[in-house]
């Protein structure tokens, strides 16, 4: 399609804008929105990462790539289609966005396929002189035809009067000549991509986890008050040391199934001031000779940590030792069946 039309826009006499309508300027157009769609879209997401990395928000990364890209070509491909329609109307009325004003509403110059059309409608006066051929040319009056569509044929020309606007609309037989967009030409599809913007953006972050905070003074100060008396030590130590006993149950694994069962045992700890362990011992234990596991039970001791105290001290703690739900080995015969019934 090689064909233009020359739009001017008139008000009483003095010509406020000029505009040519041809495929080569819809390309264009498209080309412009789909760039600074594009842009916004990139510039929305990089800004966003920043923020989330300065929020110190963890997100996992090829989700965030994956979403934005796809978000990027969706919004770059809807705004080219949206900027090539758009240039290829010329559009009159009250809108902002409208290519001139006028109190009557209406697209006045439309590409239906390979021609352009002029639309005609009540209040509208003026002429429409045909191309000049051998046997002359023909100008009609479009006064009283209502409402109709008029197709622009080369050398076609037509003057339209709406009020005191009038529009000089002229057929090209070649695309017309290139010409800059307006500024605020992608302005109207820019707006349209916030809102799908704004939607990913707070989906994203709530996509977001917290990312680990460092560590300050204050998180590392002990758990146990410096001002503490040794009986809130004591209990404070307790449950320091019920928490950890749950390694307890490596002691257990070689021993017959008759051990398998809960009970009591004093740890006995000999703890310099920051909470290291110097020594440490079986104190009492509620199993027997039958079931030897006070040196096994030092030695995981020996492995615990405390939060550092108030001053060095030596200390026994009754600690309750209940196994874990790791299951018992299964042998061959008749053990197997006795193995089924572990310990809470």
């Amino acid at each position: 399609m090689k064909q233009s039309v020359q739009i001017a826009h008139l008000v009483n006499g003095e010509t406020l804008s000029v505009r040519i309508l041809s495929p080569q300027n819809e390309r264009r157009a498209a080309a412009r929105a789909a760039l600074v769609v594009l842009s916004v879209t990139l510039a929305a997401g990089t800004l966003l990462a920043l923020g989330l990395l300065a929020g110190h928000r963890i997100i996992h990364g090829p989700v965030f790539v994956a979403l934005w890209s796809a978000l990027g070509i969706v919004l770059t491909l809807a705004a080219a289609a949206r900027a090539r329609r758009r240039a290829g109307h010329y559009t009159i009325g009250l809108d902002l966005d409208d290519d001139a004003f006028s109190p009557l509403p209406i697209t006045l110059v439309r590409r239906r396929g390979q021609r352009y059309e002029l639309a005609i409608a009540p209040g509208m006066s003026g002429i429409i002189e045909d191309a000049a051929t051998a046997a002359g040319q023909r100008t009609r009056a479009i006064d009283g035809m209502g409402r109709a569509r008029v197709a622009l044929a080369d050398g076609v020309h037509a003057e339209i009067a709406i009020a005191k606007t009038t529009f000089a609309i002229r057929g090209l037989a070649s695309e017309g000549a290139r010409i800059a967009l307006s500024s605020g030409f992608c302005r109207p599809f820019v707006r349209r991509a916030l809102v799908p913007i704004q939607l990913a953006a707070l989906a994203t972050f709530f996509c977001t986890v917290p990312a680990g905070a460092l560590l300050g003074e204050h998180d590392m100060r002990s758990a146990i008050p410096a001002d503490s008396s040794p009986w809130e030590v004591e209990k404070l130590l307790r449950q320091e040391a019920q928490i950890q006993a749950a390694t307890l149950y490596t002691c257990f694994d070689p021993l017959p199934l008759s051990c398998q069962h809960p009970g009591y045992v004093g740890v006995g700890l000999s703890l310099a001031r920051d909470g290291e362990i110097r020594t440490s011992w079986i104190a009492r234990s509620t199993y027997g000779k039958e079931c030897p596991v006070d040196v096994c039970m030092s030695n995981v001791i020996s492995s615990w940590f405390f939060e550092p105290l108030p001053e060095s001290m030596r200390i026994v703690l009754p600690v309750q030792v209940l196994r874990t739900n790791k299951p018992l080995p299964v042998h061959l015969g008749a053990a197997s069946v006795s193995a089924r019934s572990g310990l809470n």
